[in-house]
């Protein structure tokens, strides 16, 4: 990379990496290998920096759904830690509401088999269209038709068991 393209690369991190990091976030639970996954993206995409591709953050989001894709294949050999519930004080209790929140949607989209979790992170939470994501997940549209809604029925399921649980212990 020439001095410039870097300049240009530096440019493109600063202004999508947050984004492309709360992305990652969705399909990788884990915040550590989420990081590394997106680190991994933006190495493969240097390696094409210089052909000026049309759209670079297309191209480090289907990079990413595809390493979550790789790791899910993998998951039995990696155990993905889950997340704790932090003994926190009373004032701090709005951000431990967001933060068990938080936990709370990672580890039911843990617990997603990678093709759902990745289907319904693009068309839920990132907004894609069909069309857009089975190009990104390189499938038909019928495919993110049936992923999503066995992915969101697994969501609901989720969703009401916990609510059903808070339900009983409130009582």
């Amino acid at each position: 990379m020439n001095p410039s393209e870097e300049q240009d690369f530096t440019e493109f991190v600063r202004v999508h990496g947050d984004r492309l990091l709360r992305f990652a976030r969705l399909l990788v639970p884990d915040a550590v290998e989420a990081e590394d996954v997106l680190q991994t993206a933006l190495l493969r995409l240097t390696k094409h920096w210089s052909r000026r591709l049309e759209s670079p953050e297309a191209y480090v989001r289907a990079t990413l759904v595809n390493l979550a894709k790789d790791r899910g294949r993998r998951s039995h050999l990696v155990p993905v830690p889950t997340p704790a519930d932090p003994d926190l004080s009373a004032a701090a209790r709005d951000h431990a509401e967001a933060v068990a929140a938080r936990a709370h949607l990672d580890q039911i989209l843990g617990a997603l088999p990678p093709r759902q979790r990745v289907t319904v992170v693009l068309r839920v939470i990132d907004g894609l269209s069909e069309a857009e994501t089975a190009a990104v997940m390189r499938c038909s549209q019928g495919t993110v038709k049936s992923n999503l809604a066995r992915g969101l029925l697994k969501v609901r399921t989720a969703l009401e068991s916990s609510l059903a649980s808070v339900e009983r212990t409130t009582r």
